[in-house]
């Protein structure tokens, strides 16, 4: 079976996603807009410190200074939304975190920019894509088992792994 270039981004978002939620248990705090960010990346099973940077009234140099002084990670990971805005956020609060002596880890949001395009404006939207790849993956397996013979306990094996 012949894999569509689409499948092929769609795989690599979600092995970014599974790094990016590694890199959180290893205790890399993920810095996104908001709560509904937060609650996307939940959803996603990316588990360690996420922090909503537009949730308070900090202005984003109290904002980073702030999350330095209090976590005093080595990097921050910024995963802002991907539309205009949300490059400008990443490029100011970059800018500050590197003033608190902080490393900002642009990487994830760079590879999920890239391979999502113009399908994908933000962190929700990301989720809810990535949720609706799954959940198509699964029925697409489901429908193969069936072509291809499998017993009824087959299946349910297979489909439960």
């Amino acid at each position: 079976m012949k894999r569509t270039v689409q499948a092929e981004r769609d795989e690599k978002a979600w092995l970014t996603v599974e790094a990016l939620s590694e890199k959180a248990e290893e205790g890399v705090p993920i810095l996104v807009e908001g709560r509904r960010d937060v609650e996307a990346l939940r959803r996603l099973g990316v588990k360690g410190r996420i922090l909503g940077v537009k949730s308070g009234r900090l202005s984003l140099k109290d904002t980073a200074r702030r999350i330095v002084e209090k976590l005093q990670p080595e990097e921050v990971i910024l995963l802002m939304d991907f539309d205009r805005g949300g490059v400008k956020l990443v490029s100011a609060l970059a800018r500050q975190l590197e003033v608190e002596g902080c490393h900002p880890n642009l990487s994830f949001w760079v590879k999920l920019k890239a391979l999502m395009g113009r399908q994908v404006k933000d962190v929700e939207g990301l989720a809810s894509y990535l949720e609706n790849v799954k959940k198509e993956g699964f029925h697409l397996l489901v429908e193969l088992s069936g072509e291809i013979g499998l017993t009824e306990s087959r299946k349910n094996l297979f489909v439960n792994v």
